[in-house]
């Protein structure tokens, strides 16, 4: 472009080529990259630089990268993208510090992070373990071993409470203390030995027992014992046959009152 611009001028014979060529027609450089930010660099604002340069001025701008370059540099976009370079170089600057100074604790929180997995994995592998053992336990057990194991600890309790009595009998105690510590003993006691006994009475029946329930149904006393039709709403004859059992234990071993041992 160049050479066709000289060989036009002198080949003419025209004394001043800008009589009848004003305006230079600037150099093409090329499509424009495909940023969005060069995409919308403004033409006319870039040729304006132009306009005023003569001949020489223009040949000498082609001839020297670094004017041409200068030139480049004081475009009005040139420099706001340069504006907008430095901000973002300020900004990734300013995150990438921050991101450095969360460094510490982000390995502070991956370090805790792996000691409560390893302790997850810990708990669960004992977790598992003593399931196992509990399983075998429960595999090798039997009733009966349950059955003599209650009845120890019933003979424990009942003898810690005779104990007491003993000390509160030799005067080894005080009335409140052997009160506070007596009752609450021979009732774990009596609980002891009435879930022993029931538990046995179990066994004796069998699984069937379990679901069962010992409370007898409201027409097991039979036909000799009901009522008149126009009878009163409370018993006025006591019914005969074996009475009901009563509701708690009774024997030698409770101190409770045996209705059998009484008259009527």
């Amino acid at each position: 472009m160049y050479h066709n611009y000289v060989s036009a001028g002198y080949g003419g014979g025209v004394t001043n080529p800008y009589a009848q060529q004003p305006y230079y027609s600037p150099p093409s450089f090329g499509p424009d990259p495909p940023s969005s930010a060069l995409s919308n660099i403004n033409e006319q604002a870039a040729t304006a630089l132009l306009k005023h340069l003569d001949r020489h001025e223009l040949e000498d701008l082609l001839q020297n990268d670094s004017k041409l370059q200068s030139l480049i540099d004081d475009l009005p976009q040139v420099k706001a993208l340069q504006v907008e370079h430095d901000n973002l170089v300020v900004t990734t600057k300013s995150l990438a510090e921050y991101n450095l100074s969360l460094q510490p604790k982000l390995e502070s929180l991956k370090q805790d992070v792996a000691e409560r997995y390893q302790r997850a994995n810990s708990l669960r592998t004992g977790l598992i373990e003593q399931k196992a053992v509990l399983d075998s336990l429960t595999d090798r057990q039997s009733l009966d071993t349950v059955l003599a194991l209650l009845q120890t600890e019933t003979a424990k309790t009942e003898e810690e409470s005779e104990e007491l009595a003993d000390g509160f009998c030799e005067g080894r105690l005080a009335a409140e203390e052997f009160l506070a510590q007596y009752l609450p003993k021979r009732t774990q006691a009596h609980i002891r030995r009435i879930k022993s006994e029931r538990f046995a009475e179990l066994i004796r029946n069998g699984p069937s027992a379990v679901t069962t329930t010992s409370i007898p149904p409201a027409n097991s006393w039979g036909a000799t014992h009901a009522q008149p039709t126009n009878s009163a709403p409370y018993p006025t004859q006591v019914p005969r046959g074996p009475a009901p059992k009563p509701p708690y234990p009774i024997g030698a071993g409770y101190g409770m009152p045996q209705p059998s041992l009484y008259n009527r």
